[in-house]
């Protein structure tokens, strides 16, 4: 009868993780981990929806999560533990993407456009209304953001911020293209 303290981690496979994969990891004695590689917005060997399945279900026991969802946990009393250890550390300023078509030469133009992005709530969203407002002087506020994926916590905007779910993640770049959305932010690419 083995006394090991099983515990399962969900994790996105980034180099940061591999050692997590590819069995290199040390762990301390007396410790099993199931390291599950389960994607956020795009399935992998696990699946996806990591952060609604960890938030909603409590399906793992250690999950790479999005910071201000934590927060919003939180604040609505979710029995969460947050470790403050970041992976990603993705730049939102390289994450921001415009038609090749467009005229946009500074986020000042976003004023007013439509901005698409996961959800209102993703890290990824969070870092990039903060940069626009405190590094480029752009307020958020005056954005119309339009989200591709459900809200992993449902919230009402602050008035007079308008947000708008068109879904279609795997077709943003269509929407792009056409000008159904203007810019937006996410960690790949748009798909064409």
């Amino acid at each position: 009868m083995s006394s090991a303290l099983k515990l399962t981690l969900a994790v996105e496979r980034y180099d940061r993780h591999v050692p997590f994969f590819d069995g290199t990891l040390s762990l301390p004695e007396g410790i099993e981990l199931d390291v599950k590689q389960v994607g956020q917005s795009k399935g992998h060997r696990d699946g996806a929806e990591r952060h609604g399945r960890m938030i909603h279900g409590n399906e793992f026991d250690i999950c790479e999560f999005s910071l201000s969802s934590f927060l919003m946990a939180k604040a609505r009393g979710l029995p969460l533990t947050g470790v403050p250890v970041f992976p990603r550390r993705l730049f939102s300023q390289s994450q921001m993407w415009v038609s090749t078509n467009s005229d946009y030469g500074h986020p000042k133009e976003l004023l007013g456009k439509k901005v698409a992005v996961s959800s209102f709530q993703t890290t990824l969203s969070l870092l990039a209304k903060g940069d626009l407002k405190f590094y480029y002087d752009v307020p958020w506020e005056e954005i119309h953001w339009l989200t591709t994926t459900d809200e992993k916590l449902k919230f009402e905007p602050k008035p007079g911020v308008k947000v708008d779910y068109i879904g279609g993640l795997e077709t943003l770049g269509e929407k792009l293209e056409s000008g159904e959305a203007d810019a937006f932010f996410l960690p790949q690419p748009p798909l064409l």
